[in-house]
């Protein structure tokens, strides 16, 4: 509590600071957004790499959520994020799912005219699955599932205050595990991590 405290003071320093602008720093946005990018699923099963039945997936997403800005060099934001990976093999395809709730924190570097340069980096937390489109054999039953941590960062464009576009990742720092008996087949878990391009509008 007493650090909670004590950051909500600095802010409101650093707010001080810059009387003039306040104004024009201060404010709140809902934004809406999606995304387009790559996953890298690896599966391992009895903590070893399965190679053969570790992939590379597309992927695409959508989040929304509310910004606010503190100050005009940082701002905080909270959102759900849903990314869907998809790996395109006829009676293989083989489909990922997450959805997190997640809080960042962005950093304003680059200020040129009403555009805006900075980084990004937060937490999330959310529920991952993986499984088989079409279930042809035993193995493919293992509905893979898992409540699971999320890291995220990368740089972003706020351009004239209401569009922002992202380079970033998203990296799941626990492992979701498979369904399967462990006694008839052997436990698998699966690592993952997401690189994407998203557009938010900011309203």
């Amino acid at each position: 509590m007493k650090k909670l405290i004590l950051l909500c003071l600095i802010l409101k320093g650093l707010m001080a600071l810059d009387s003039e602008g306040s104004s024009e720093a201060l404010g709140s946005q809902i934004f809406v957004g999606a995304s387009v990018g790559g996953a890298d699923i690896v599966k391992k099963i009895n903590h070893i790499k399965d190679t053969s039945n570790s992939y590379q997936a597309l992927t695409w997403g959508l989040r929304g959520g509310y910004q606010l800005t503190f100050y005009k060099f940082f701002a905080l934001r909270a959102y759900l994020d849903y990314v869907m990976g998809i790996k395109p093999s006829g009676l293989d395809t083989i489909t990922t799912s997450m959805l997190s709730l997640n809080a960042d924190l962005l950093l304003n570097v680059l200020f040129i005219g009403e555009n805006v340069f900075g980084v990004y980096g937060g937490l999330g937390f959310g529920y991952f699955q993986h499984a088989n489109v079409v279930k042809t054999t035993p193995e493919d039953g293992a509905f893979v599932y898992g409540y699971v941590g999320v890291l995220n960062f990368g740089v972003g464009w706020t351009l004239q205050n209401t569009h922002r576009v992202e380079l970033g990742m998203k990296i799941p720092f626990n492992k979701a595990q498979s369904t399967l008996d462990p006694s008839t087949q052997p436990r698998a878990t699966y690592e993952d991590m997401y690189v994407s391009a998203s557009y938010s509008y900011l309203f």
